[in-house]
């Protein structure tokens, strides 16, 4: 009896220990997707201004079947094409998330909070500026923008940017 009483406490045990892990995975998940939007925003000037200051031509871009034949150089010339072509598809989804996000906001009435959040991503200011120049305290902004950050990251991932319980 005492086999079974112990086999029982083991078995409840390792479930809950894999509850608590398949929670903390969920979590991390989330944090995930909310780290990837956050960082897109953060470097989306940059890869705007690599699209449009590259070198490279979108025309150039080889179809993949005379590969064999292409020097490392040619390869390494059409992943750098190749990469603007990603770099450009990825700006035009955040742009349309982006007015999705807008649209929400003033839906909402909440129109200040999309304004916090494109003055602190695109147009770069501090907390501290927007403060000064705007009249909420950076205390405000930090919500305003960590808020409009999860909800882009919906927008922006789908139904990977939400965990279920």
């Amino acid at each position: 009896m005492e086999k079974e009483a112990a086999e029982l406490l083991v078995r409840t045990a390792a479930l809950e220990a894999v509850k608590i892990f398949e929670k903390s995975q969920k979590k991390n998940n989330r944090a995930k997707v909310f780290q990837n939007a956050k960082k897109l925003m953060e470097n989306y000037n940059r890869i705007c201004q690599s699209v449009q200051e590259g070198v490279s031509e979108l025309s150039d871009v080889d179809n993949g079947e005379d590969l064999e034949e292409l020097s490392a150089e040619d390869i390494y010339i059409n992943s750098i094409i190749k990469s603007k072509l990603r770099s450009i598809v990825m700006i035009a989804h955040i742009d349309k998330c982006l007015g999705l996000l807008e649209e929400e906001m003033i839906r909402k009435e909440w129109p200040e909070r999309y304004d916090a959040f494109k003055h602190f991503y695109l147009d770069e200011m501090t907390y501290e500026q927007m403060a000064e120049e705007y009249g909420y305290a950076e205390r405000t902004a930090r919500r305003w923008i960590a808020d409009c950050t999860a909800i882009l990251s919906v927008y922006l991932f789908g139904s990977d940017a939400i965990v279920l319980e």
